[in-house]
């Protein structure tokens, strides 16, 4: 239905503007339907509809304004903010490089935020940031909802260098408070009940976690032998004859901190280290330390297994905690609390720390309290001290 054309008196007047002859004022008419009084001045009352309008009605005043975001703006920074996501992601991953692992995460991230950011750039406000968590992460933990708000504002921190944003709304947004870890911590002797009753390649595993502090991802690349370090790869050096009781090195390149210097580890293979890299060798031929045959379909060629022996990460820390449950170990806990394969790395720091040698190093830690660096193919290793913990 048509709009009634507005009275002769009126129509010199902004829009929802109309002058009340009885009353002798000036009635405005809001956006919620409500009517106001704007006095008898009569250039008062107009300066107040027309700046109403401008701010309230926008998209049906005509204006300069109006003019340059229907054009999508100076910058673009007024077209759906879901047409510049791809390109702001890719600059992100090209700037900080993360790991294959975040940038998968960042990769499925990106979807839902194309799917929900599709008002213009410069109109999202921290409303839509509560919007964005609300729709797709309602019931997800404070960590993981914080993760998600703080890849908003990565994103969005782009988005204000190339002008599309005038501020980040995403830094107004109060992180949820997280709570410390419960888990139980690894006992040794809870470590040596699972121990005895594990298969060889997960006792071998375990062994090396110990001995070298590091995680299930590190372990399970850990290569018999390589000629030379290098960037990504984890193995051992082995020299011709013993040197004062050790007999070569395992380099070690720690993926979580790969971009830090204290990531690329030089761990001196002694007595101990070499005893559980013989005992793993077995009729299998593979070049890993830790490895298995495995079951039909069950380790598949993967971003983190590369040869059909190689024992996947994920699978690892899956047969530990069977095996930890099988056993019984803290079983009055619930299951989100039982010591997982990573508690075998704080087990191993308290070990060496009792010993007297300092653990931050060999965890590629870079608040490490001493360390030796030693540059070789243009890689620097952080060389530790020889030390062991003895299982037997």
């Amino acid at each position: 239905m048509a709009a009634r054309p507005r009275k002769r008196d009126n129509r010199a007047l902004p829009d929802h503007l109309y002058f009340d002859k009885t009353a002798g004022v000036y009635r405005f008419t809001l956006v919620t339907g409500k009517r106001k009084s704007l006095g008898g001045n009569r250039n008062i009352a107009i300066a107040i509809a027309r700046e109403y309008n401008n701010q309230m009605r926008s998209e049906s005043i005509v204006s300069i304004a109006s003019l340059i975001k229907d054009s999508g703006g100076i910058s673009g920074e007024v077209l759906p903010f879901c047409s510049y996501a791809d390109r702001l992601l890719q600059r992100a991953i090209d700037d900080e490089r993360p790991g294959k692992a975040t940038s998968d995460v960042w990769i499925n991230d990106i979807i839902r935020v194309k799917e929900y950011f599709t008002m213009p750039a410069c109109d999202i406000e921290l409303e839509h940031v509560n919007g964005y968590v609300q729709s797709y992460h309602a019931d997800a933990s404070a960590n993981v909802q914080n993760r998600k708000v703080s890849f908003l504002k990565k994103l969005f921190s782009y988005a204000v260098d190339e002008s599309l944003m005038i501020d980040n709304p995403a830094t107004r947004k109060k992180m949820r408070r997280v709570d410390g870890k419960k888990r139980r911590r690894l006992s040794f002797q809870d470590f040596q009940r699972i121990r005895l009753s594990a298969p060889p390649w997960l006792r071998t595993a375990m062994d090396l976690a110990l001995q070298t502090t590091q995680a299930r991802l590190e372990v399970s690349r850990i290569r018999y032998s390589i000629k030379q370090p290098k960037e990504g790869v984890c193995g051992c050096v082995w020299y011709q004859a013993p040197e004062n009781g050790v007999h070569g090195v395992l380099y070690i390149h720690r993926q979580k901190v790969q971009k830090k210097e204290a990531s690329h580890i030089a761990i001196p293979i002694g007595d101990e280290l070499k005893r559980i890299i013989d005992d793993s060798r077995d009729r299998i031929a593979s070049p890993y330390v830790v490895h298995r045959l495995p079951e039909k379909n069950s380790n598949p060629i993967s971003k983190d297994v590369n040869h059909p022996t190689q024992v996947n990460p994920n699978y690892l820390s899956r047969a530990f905690s069977d095996l930890r449950d099988a056993v019984g170990i803290a079983a009055e806990y619930p299951p989100a609390e039982r010591p997982t394969f990573h508690e075998i790395r704080a087990l191993a720091a308290f070990m060496f720390e009792r010993q007297g040698v300092d653990p931050q190093a060999r965890m590629a830690h870079s608040d490490a309290k001493s360390t030796k660096i030693y540059t070789q193919n243009h890689l620097d290793w952080v060389a530790v001290p020889h030390a062991e913990i003895k299982t037997g």
